[in-house]
């Protein structure tokens, strides 16, 4: 399960998109219900009734805050167990054999997290800007037609700045870029990914981002005197599609109406045009070209092949040899 995406904490959607009605999303390849139980806890069940496998989100939720089957009404706790089989007379041992499959949640940064794997998960590390309240973020979400690892080497690599934002932020470094002007990329390594420096010769500045594994790139425009921070995370939905999300945080005391904020999410656009020109996952490393300055995207080319493919290569021999 989730064999793309396997064991990870990610965003799914807004907290502000979820009610007592099922929401179906799928992630990883996987189809997930998301809905409030009766305690106003947000719950992640596997899209699929053990009984006959009708999706789970065509049901409803009950008063008691259970989720209802719309086939044959079976109900389903918080937590995957099955609660009620209508016209059967079963017993607590034979109703515990029935649970639908849930998955761990939380609700930080105005979003829904969800864990894709079961069990008992670690904690999810996140950077400090995404834990402020809830009502700090300005969140946009969409689904693009590319593979999620397209957008986090496109997230790390400002090289393409001037020339795919041409027309928003980056038309200010047109004439840099046309110029002799030299990029030199400081990277350090972190626990969780990278703290990447971008640093034309010519200028006196840079932007600074940063690379939680697996799919969040922080950029740190607050530092170059925007009034944001931005938070980027590339959601896999299958291997054809991803849920682009962009998580502004405001400075402190920042008046809204002052920023274009529609127009600072609109420019990622630009982005979406280019990465859905581009087939399926990043290659390997040694696959196309590469200059100096595609240092940060061939260091999460080389995780992504080694964290992620070659597990999931691992798994699958294993099963085939069982």
């Amino acid at each position: 399960m989730f064999e793309m995406f396997a064991n990870a904490w990610t965003p799914v959607l807004p907290i502000s998109e979820i009610s007592s009605v099922p929401v179906a999303i799928e992630l990883a390849g996987e189809p997930l219900v998301l809905f409030r139980d009766a305690q106003d806890q947000i719950i992640a069940l596997l899209d699929r009734c053990p009984h006959r496998s009708i999706p789970l989100s065509l049901g409803q939720v009950t008063p008691e805050g259970n989720l209802e089957c719309a086939y044959h009404g079976w109900q389903f706790g918080s937590n995957g167990a099955c609660t009620r089989v209508p016209m059967n007379s079963l017993n607590p041992a034979q109703l515990s054999k029935l649970s639908a499959i849930s998955f761990p949640t939380r609700t930080i940064a105005g979003l829904v997290w969800v864990f894709t794997g079961t069990g008992n998960p670690p904690e999810p590390e996140l950077p400090p800007s995404l834990l402020e309240a809830d009502d700090r973020y300005i969140i946009y979400h969409e689904i693009w037609n590319a593979h999620w690892t397209r957008a986090i080497e496109n997230s790390l690599d400002n090289v393409h700045v001037p020339f795919v934002h041409r027309n928003s932020f980056g038309g200010g470094m047109r004439d840099i870029a046309q110029s002799n002007a030299i990029v030199q990329v400081y990277i350090t390594s972190t626990a969780t990914g990278l703290i990447i420096n971008n640093r034309i010769d010519t200028l006196p500045f840079g932007l600074e981002l940063e690379w939680h594994q697996p799919n969040c790139v922080v950029d740190k425009f607050d530092l170059l005197g925007m009034p944001l921070r931005a938070h980027i995370f590339a959601i896999p939905v299958n291997d054809r599609q991803m849920r682009f999300m962009q998580v502004i945080l405001p400075s402190p005391g920042i008046d809204r109406t002052n920023f274009d904020f529609d127009g600072f999410v609109a420019s990622a656009i630009e982005d979406r045009v280019i990465l859905e020109a581009q087939k399926g996952e990043v290659p390997n490393t040694t696959d196309e070209c590469n200059v100096p300055t595609d240092e940060p995207s061939l260091r999460f080319r080389r995780w992504y092949y080694r964290a992620v493919k070659d597990q999931k290569t691992a798994e699958n021999t294993q099963l085939s040899t069982h």
